[in-house]
């Protein structure tokens, strides 16, 4: 299926980026950007939106669009992208190993993040995440049976989750609530991830809502500190409006 015109822009503006642009390097503006793609404003600036938001560029207000300063070339958590599709972006060789699936009661702490009933069952799927070989991220996703019934590890493990879940039960993450925090991996993290016990990590905790505002995933990932990294933007408002004595 083909991609909607923004997201193809979305993809060739990350790329463009990443492999000619230097740190701070202005963009062409967009009406370049419009006769560069021959497409709306509109389509454009949704572009840069998502670009912005995941960190790769920022905004001057009068000045223009500039590329990132920092951190080029590190994984970015904190995005609605696929694991896989950012590895092929990077132009490294993604792989996921499905580990375990199963069926059972969902504890408390499931249940809430979920908005599911007492005694409500989920599939639980744990899978590893890699990159050229390398161990990256150890995910524990729970879903709801009763949004994702007959749930079975073919078919997880023939299509990616999110297609799986649009094409197989018509289900649509729009939206994604993460919680990230340091931590250190357990000793069954770190054999999973090949890296030393007590090592450093990032520990993501994600909820997905689909569009009519239902949870349909929670996702517990745990990833290796050195190999990513989760960026967020700050900007000070009064040295961009000029008004530093507020």
């Amino acid at each position: 299926m083909t991609k909607p015109l923004y997201q193809q822009v979305i993809l060739d503006l990350q790329k463009q980026i990443r492999e000619h642009f230097q740190p701070n390097e202005k963009l062409p503006s967009e009406r370049m950007l419009m006769d560069q793609y021959d497409c709306s404003r509109n389509t454009i600036r949704l572009a840069l939106d998502d670009l912005e938001q995941r960190g790769l560029i920022y905004r001057l207000h009068g000045k223009g669009t500039f590329v990132a300063s920092i951190l080029l070339n590190q994984f970015d958590l904190g995005s609605m992208y696929s694991f896989t599709q950012e590895m092929k972006e990077l132009g490294r060789n993604p792989i996921t190993f499905n580990l375990t699936l199963e069926l059972f009661e969902a504890k408390e702490s499931v249940l809430k993040q979920l908005t599911l009933e007492p005694h409500s069952k989920v599939y639980l799927l744990k899978r590893l995440r890699m990159a050229d070989d390398e161990p990256m991220m150890f995910e524990e996703t729970y879903m709801p049976a009763e949004v994702f019934p007959d749930l079975t590890m073919e078919m997880v493990s023939s299509t990616p989750l999110y297609e799986l879940m649009k094409t197989y039960y018509q289900q649509t993450a729009v939206m994604a609530f993460e919680d990230v925090k340091a931590g250190i991996v357990t000793p069954v993290e770190a054999k999973i991830l090949d890296t030393p016990e007590q090592s450093a990590c990032l520990k993501l905790y994600r909820r997905s809502i689909n569009d009519k505002n239902v949870p349909i995933e929670y996702t517990k990932s745990v990833a290796r500190s050195d190999k990513f990294v989760y960026r967020t933007k700050q900007v000070n408002r009064r040295v961009l409006t000029g008004d530093q004595n507020k």
